[in-house]
């Protein structure tokens, strides 16, 4: 258990989910399942069954640091690191591996994200029990795959190949593929070969450094030189952050996973889904009568369904004669559209920052 470590990533945005996810505090830091706890506090809770508390990591934007302390306040300093520049997964992976190597040279680490949820977690603990237990003696890069219970096309696809292990579900990889178009996601679905990417990897810290440097061997450099050479921990730190903003903008999957020999497939059984847009949201989400998720808001209806409301306590939403409508209220924005209109999303942040600024986003 000691050389077990986690890393919770949790510097991004979530775009996806504005206007109730913003820059100032993005979903990772709500809580959007209405239990109590945020998104934050619920991966630190599952983690912490499968990882020493000490062995805990979370990984941030320099931004969201106080909010970090503030929602995990048993975190010592020392289990929070900033990143200074939205970088990508690749560099904030790296730079947080090199920081647990010399920590210890031995650990085993899972890279957790922030905002995913898990319904059966005494077999998610079983699972990445069994993952770990593996890559602390075998020189691969383990993803988690989920089975496909749809055509999802929001999520990434991976495609197993021969059996490494039987009893663990474990695979070697074939193929990674991009989010495809709705008919190649049926065909990936129907032929029982594809998992969706869970973005829950696994890895021996040594394995991890040593494939990373194959790829990207300018920031692996740079980073494994900065370590060497600076044996005091704040100055080492005020280094890395220098150098980070030099670093591309890449992610693990795109610049690593997917181009690496050495990685495996552990299928996760564990019903999991990743909170990313509204649509996720309203699937995960009970529902009324009249299939409207209503979230912590006071809402009368009267023959309106399959609509999501989110407006702030204290406020009441009155819907007539409406169906499939996102109603999503959050400081300084009023959005109501279409549910279903993830890709409008992006264009309608795109017109506020050209049109209006950053003060709404």
């Amino acid at each position: 258990m000691n050389n077990r470590y986690c890393v919770i990533m949790a510097g991004g945005i979530g775009s996806r989910l504005w206007p109730l996810s913003r820059r100032d505090k993005p979903k990772q830091f709500h809580d959007l399942l209405g239990c109590g706890r945020t998104l934050l506090q619920q991966t630190f809770d599952r983690y912490s069954r499968v990882v020493p508390k000490e062995n805990i990591i979370v990984s941030t934007h320099v931004d969201y640091t106080d909010l970090v302390r503030e929602q995990l306040p048993e975190l010592p300093d020392d289990q929070v690191l900033h990143e200074p520049a939205f970088r990508g997964t690749a560099p904030s992976i790296a730079y947080v591996a090199c920081h647990i190597r010399q920590l210890n040279p031995n650990a085993n680490i899972v890279v957790a994200q922030a905002d995913q949820l898990v319904l059966n977690e005494e077999l998610f603990v079983e699972t990445i029990g069994k993952g770990l237990d593996f890559v602390s003696g075998n020189n691969k890069l383990v993803v988690v795959g989920i089975k496909p219970t749809c055509p999802e096309t929001r999520y990434g696809y991976i495609q197993a190949d021969t059996l490494v292990d039987g009893e663990a579900a474990l695979y070697n990889v074939r193929t990674f593929t991009e989010k495809p178009e709705l008919e190649f996601a049926r065909i990936f679905m129907e032929s029982g070969e594809f998992f969706w990417n869970s973005g829950i990897y696994m890895w021996n810290v040594n394995t991890l450094i040593d494939t990373m440097t194959t790829f990207l061997p300018d920031m692996m450099g740079e980073l494994e030189k900065v370590f060497r050479e600076i044996p005091v921990r704040a100055e080492r730190r005020k280094r890395g952050y220098e150098i980070y903003t030099s670093f591309p903008n890449a992610s693990m999957d795109m610049s690593v996973m997917e181009r690496a020999e050495n990685v495996c497939l552990l299928v996760g059984e564990f019903g999991w889904a990743d909170i990313g847009t509204w649509d996720t949201l309203y699937g995960t989400l009970p529902k009324d009568n009249e299939d409207n998720v209503i979230m912590r808001s006071r809402c009368l209806k009267y023959g309106s369904s399959n609509n999501i409301v989110s407006v702030p306590a204290g406020k009441l939403v009155v819907l007539q004669d409406v169906d499939d409508l996102l109603v999503v209220d959050n400081g300084n924005v009023l959005m109501v559209c279409r549910k279903g209109s993830e890709h409008n999303i992006r264009k309608f942040l795109n017109d506020v920052r050209m049109k209006l600024g950053e003060e709404y986003l």
